[in-house]
């Protein structure tokens, strides 16, 4: 990730619902929360792979049809089996290692760090592995920094997928608080392509603590 474009991604104004049968059909509620009033859902559909927050009430549209009302969806892309990545074989286990391509979030709920909440149900609700992916805008650091420093059930790690180690690179890994690793180690300002094949990895807290206690 880190080669970081300055400004702002130009993110899609959302505008997507879904029927009460395609929600139920298609996805899997992983969380229930209730902010600014309102009870939603988190709901995923592990095929695409593919996370979404739905208002839990539904509304009815034009046709006269409920509907439950999209605020923010996170797309993810499954790492191949063969990946560079998973050669560092003790994080990745059980294949379920995903790196992110886009989160859009209505713009008017973009205050309530919605992205956020994405990253941290998909890792210790659903037991994923996170990967940045290898070019960003400044929201995006902004949001891996607030991971790194706020998120109590996440790890995060800096892996360069070129020389197959995390940082330092000297055979052991530093966990990433938002400070821990210079800045200069992470990110390079486009076009500079230095740091392109590092990449931000986010993982369970209480399942890393499991393994290493065996």
């Amino acid at each position: 990730m880190p080669v970081l474009i300055r400004g702002d991604s130009k993110m899609i104004v959302l505008d997507r619902s879904y029927s009460t049968a395609t929600l139920a059909r298609r996805f899997e509620v992983i969380d229930e929360i209730h902010f600014n009033n309102v009870d939603m859902l988190v709901i995923y559909d592990e095929k695409i792979p593919f996370i979404a927050i739905a208002e839990a009430q539904t509304r009815t549209d034009n046709r006269g049809e409920k509907r439950h009302h999209v605020v923010a969806t996170l797309e993810l892309a499954r790492r191949k089996h063969d990946d560079e990545i998973l050669e560092v074989r003790e994080f990745w286990e059980d294949d379920k290692a995903f790196q992110i391509e886009g989160v859009v979030v209505n713009s008017g709920m973009r205050d309530y760090r919605l992205a956020t909440l994405l990253y941290e149900t998909l890792v210790t609700k659903k037991d994923l592995t996170l990967m940045s992916d290898n070019e960003q805008y400044t929201g995006g650091r902004a949001l891996w920094k607030r991971l790194a420093q706020d998120s109590a059930g996440l790890v995060i790690f800096v892996l360069d997928t070129a020389k197959g180690q995390f940082y330092p690179y000297d055979g052991t890994k530093m966990r990433y608080d938002g400070v821990s690793i210079p800045e200069s180690a992470i990110w390079s300002d486009h076009p500079d392509k230095t740091h392109r094949p590092v990449v931000l990895i986010a993982q369970n807290s209480e399942r890393l603590s499991a393994l290493a206690a065996r």
